[in-house]
């Protein structure tokens, strides 16, 4: 059996959920306070008001890092650990401390510093990220999904993110966003809008206007103490495991670059993994999981103690 672990990013749902389990544990209180201090807010802020802090980048990504923390941990304490992770957008930097390569403690802390950089470079530049799905429209989906990335490659948008065979995510001033699908729809007959939604996040991730952000990052990357890593991570950037040297550079460049989960997917498969963990709060990556393998795989969720539970008797089951 080859395990997978699998770190959310950014916008994933149930974050507030996932707060009130975490707190309830004392090491989770810990590690949230971490988060919190890392944020520059009090821990009794992050869930006033329905948990409105959270939805603030510079907030929400130190903290959903110390949730996939904690809820890794867990897994670990109790026997189960991954063969092989992986992280979507924010989620690299979690991954990257599940390897050993950092500490829990620089990851927050990277996480906090992450998530101010993409916030002042949101302000200066704003925009939005919007997510096309393909198959309602009739057409191909790989002669489609083809036609949109042509199309994405003129100033004030990038495709962001290549989530599944049948969606696109299109990133980056949203009046040229519009334009530009409005004229391929008219091109191809098809209300591209139609199925298009726009992601709850609160700027234009994964394109150019991060692009002040990167070499921020990479240094405070760099610099973080580094051991070696003793779990292969497959990177965002490339679709493929990591070279351990290259992971600083590769990272902060994913605020620019298309985040490849299709080829993160593809890599797995072919790795022979066969349960996939998705990390809390993991709705969305258990969709991705499905969307991109179907049934074949097996996928295990952490959203509270129970799902940790049942998911540690799955895979000890499965090892026996």
């Amino acid at each position: 059996m080859t395990v997978a672990f699998l770190f959310p990013g950014q916008g994933a749902k149930g974050i507030v959920a996932a707060v009130q389990f975490v707190e309830s544990e004392p090491r989770g209180k810990e590690m949230l306070e971490r988060a919190a201090a890392a944020a520059d807010v009090a821990p009794s802020e992050l869930l006033a008001k329905g948990g409105r802090a959270l939805e603030r980048t510079e907030i929400q990504q130190p903290v959903l890092t110390a949730i996939a923390l904690f809820v890794h941990a867990e897994l670990v304490a109790a026997g189960i650990e991954p063969d092989v992770v992986a992280g979507h957008s924010l989620g690299e930097l979690p991954a990257w401390a599940a390897t050993g390569a950092i500490t829990p403690e620089d990851a927050i802390t990277l996480a906090a510093l992450r998530g101010r950089l993409m916030a002042r470079e949101a302000a200066r530049n704003p925009g939005a990220m919007i997510a096309f799905s393909l198959s309602p429209t009739g057409l191909s989906e790989v002669f489609l999904k083809g036609t949109m990335q042509r199309a994405a490659t003129q100033p004030g948008i990038h495709v962001a993110a290549s989530n599944a065979p049948d969606e696109v995510v299109l990133s980056g001033d949203e009046g040229v966003i519009r334009d530009v699908v409005r004229a391929l729809g008219d091109a191809l007959g098809v209300d591209l809008w139609r199925h298009a939604r726009r992601l709850p996040v609160a700027g234009p991730w994964h394109s150019e206007s991060m692009k002040d952000a990167a070499p921020e990052l990479e240094a405070a990357l760099t610099r973080a103490r580094r051991g070696a890593m003793q779990v292969p991570m497959v990177l965002n950037a490339t679709g493929n495991v990591a070279e351990e040297a290259l992971v600083p550079r590769l990272l902060a460049g994913q605020l620019v670059h298309t985040v490849r989960w299709t080829d993160v997917m593809s890599t797995l498969e072919h790795r022979g993994v066969a349960d996939f963990v998705t990390i809390a709060p993991g709705a969305v990556l258990r969709s991705l999981v499905r969307t991109n393998l179907g049934t074949k795989v097996r996928v295990h969720a952490t959203e509270n103690a129970n799902d940790i539970r049942r998911t540690v008797d799955a895979l000890r089951w499965s090892l026996s």
